[in-house]
Order: structure tokens, then C-alpha cells, then sequence
């Protein structure tokens, strides 16, 4: 006879334990995949984002402004301005010497022997000039300095034509005629543009303070002033046997001697669209701003000044100007 089995009873108690134990290893499951999913996305931010982050929730917690306030766009920065440097100075291609406001000389210049020694004289303050050619009575190239001494007087250094030699003329007449004076050369001061390094005075050739001199002016008895390349003014009251310390005046191209001083005509300087002109003692202080003549600007090398009895002449450009009150203003 077949053995029978008895079959097993189930206990409702254990499997209502074992059904909520799956269901809470479910929430747990899922809370933690929660957690996981939070920490990864966390860590992956970039720091900068979390900064941004913190700042954005930091300031939405902040209260608002008042609709009165008003609220500007941060400023663009801007460029700094800058100043173009200040080219050297050349030596001029134009020579002016005055006598007084009415009576002046001047005269185009360049390289030698190819420019002749020609000169123009005024005796209406400007209105009309008179041609003068000293080339052809005393064989004169390139002039280098030019003076007054009267009406019917003036005397100027030139090149030979022929060595391009510094040499001494006059002329007696109004220009009319020209003559060499070899035995006023040693005492004249003039600067040969063949050797910047070096100045002629009435005591001979002295060293020039710096390496390129482009401009000279003669003072009485035994001053001078010379101007360099690079703007420096040097004065001198012993005939350049010593120099006195550099006064820099920016944008200096031209030097004119007055009666106690000196006086300085800039293209360039900040501030003139024109030419400036700027006064210096006899000593060592510095320059003082006196004008601005023009609104235009001058090439290099074309800007003379020379002053005479109770008059200051200025040639720029295509502009002849006049001062009677030593600077300050001119007609």
C-alpha cells in the first residue's frame, strides 16, 4: 500500500514578515540610488560653477532695490591714452636773422656744395622781400649762420663751393654785393654741419656738449646757447670752454638769442597744434611757455627764430609772424 505524505501548512505570520522586508530593501534600494545619483552629479561640477552657484543663492536672498534707485552697466574699461614720442630734431633748411620790426634777412639752406648761398631781405616787416645772391661775387655754398648788423649791413657763414670749407661774407649794401672777409672767421661762432660734434667760438673749435648740435645762438659778450638733437639746450658764458647742466625743452626744433636770454620755438609739444614758443634765462633754469603760433604744423627743419630791437620773428612753414612784447602774442 502506498505510503502517504503529509503536506507542510504555511505560516501566514512569516510571509507577511517576509513581503515587508522586500519592501523596505526596495526603499532603501532606491533612497540610496537617490544619494549615489546626488553625490556624482555634485562631484562633477566644475568650481567656478559651484562659486556661481553660492552667489547666485546668496544674492537671491538679498532684498531688492527701491524702484528709485537707478542701477548703471559696469563701465567698459578704456584704452590708456598714449603720446607719440617726439621725434629728434634736424638740422634746419632755413636761416633767420632780424634786425628790428621792420628790417629781417632770410634765406633758405641745405646740403653743399649743391645749394647756392642766396638770401632775401625785408624792409616792410614782411610785405615784400628783395633777392640777394652772394654765390656768385664770393663762390659761397649751403650758409650755416645769418646776421644783421644794420639797414645795409649783414654778414653770414657759408660752405665753399669748392671744399665746403666755412668761410666769412658781408655785404655792405643792402645785398646788392657780397665780398669775403677771411680774417673774421676765427672770432665768429658758427656750427659746421659737417662735425655736430663740435662748435667754432671766438676762442677756437670747442667740443660741443653732446653729439649732434642742430641749432646755435650767440648771445652778448661771451654767451651762447646750443641746441641738440634730442631737445637738450645747453648754455654756455665763457665761449664754450665749459657747459652749463641740460635743459631738455620737448619738442624744441630752433634757438634765438634775446637780450637776457634765450628763446625756443617747438613743433610738436602737447597741447599747440602749431609752433610753441618758450623763453630761458642766460643761467640754468628752465623753459617757460610764452605761445602758440598757428594751428598747423611745420615740417621738420623749417621753423627759424631770431630777435631783434623790440621785435621776435618767427618763419613756419608759410607763416611769418611777428611779436612785439617778447612772445606773448604775435601778428
Amino acid at each position: 500500500m502506498a505510503r502517504s505524505v503529509k503536506k507542510a501548512r504555511t505560516d501566514p505570520t512569516a510571509t507577511s514578515r517576509r513581503r515587508r522586508l522586500a519592501v523596505v530593501g526596495l526603499i532603501i534600494f532606491v533612497i540610496v540610488d537617490i544619494v549615489l545619483v546626488a553625490w556624482a552629479a555634485t562631484a562633477s561640477r566644475s568650481p567656478h560653477e559651484s562659486s556661481n552657484a553660492s552667489s547666485t543663492s546668496s544674492t537671491s536672498s538679498r532684498p531688492t532695490a527701491s524702484p528709485t534707485r537707478s542701477v548703471s552697466a559696469k563701465p567698459t574699461p578704456t584704452a590708456t591714452a598714449t603720446t607719440a614720442p617726439i621725434a629728434d630734431a634736424v638740422a634746419p633748411s632755413r636761416l633767420l636773422a632780424v634786425l628790428d620790426n621792420n628790417t629781417a634777412w632770410r634765406a633758405a639752406t641745405g646740403a653743399c656744395p649743391a645749394t647756392p648761398a642766396a638770401m632775401e631781405l625785408t624792409t616792410n616787416g614782411g610785405g615784400s622781400w628783395k633777392q640777394s645772391d652772394a654765390s656768385g661775387p664770393t663762390g659761397a655754398s649751403a650758409l650755416i649762420r645769418l646776421t644783421v648788423q644794420s639797414g645795409t649791413q649783414a654778414s653770414a657763414i657759408a660752405l665753399t663751393a669748392q671744399g665746403c670749407a666755412p668761410e666769412f661774407i658781408r655785404t655792405y649794401v643792402a645785398g646788392d654785393n657780397w665780398a669775403t672777409y677771411a680774417d673774421q672767421l676765427p672770432g665768429a661762432w658758427y656750427a659746421n654741419p659737417g662735425d655736430k660734434g663740435k662748435v667754432h667760438s671766438p676762442a677756437g673749435d670747442v667740443a660741443a656738449p653732446c653729439a649732434a648740435v642742430v641749432g646755435l645762438a650767440v648771445g652778448a659778450g661771451t654767451n651762447a646757447a646750443v641746441l641738440c638733437a634730442n631737445h637738450d639746450v645747453y648754455r654756455t658764458a665763457d665761449n664754450g670752454a665749459t657747459w652749463g647742466s641740460p635743459q631738455n625743452v620737448s619738442a624744441a626744433v630752433a634757438i634765438a638769442a634775446l637780450d637776457s636770454g634765450y628763446v625756443v620755438a617747438g613743433v610738436g609739444t602737447p597741447g599747440c597744434a602749431g609752433t610753441s614758443v618758450a623763453g630761458m634765462d642766460a643761467g640754468t633754469g628752465g623753459a617757460n611757455n610764452l605761445a602758440c603760433v598757428g594751428s598747423t604744423k611745420s615740417a621738420p627743419g623749417t621753423v627759424a627764430i631770431s630777435a631783434g630791437t623790440g621785435s621776435l620773428w618767427l618763419w613756419a612753414g608759410d607763416t611769418m609772424a611777428r611779436s612785439t612784447d617778447g612772445g606773448k602774442t604775435w601778428g
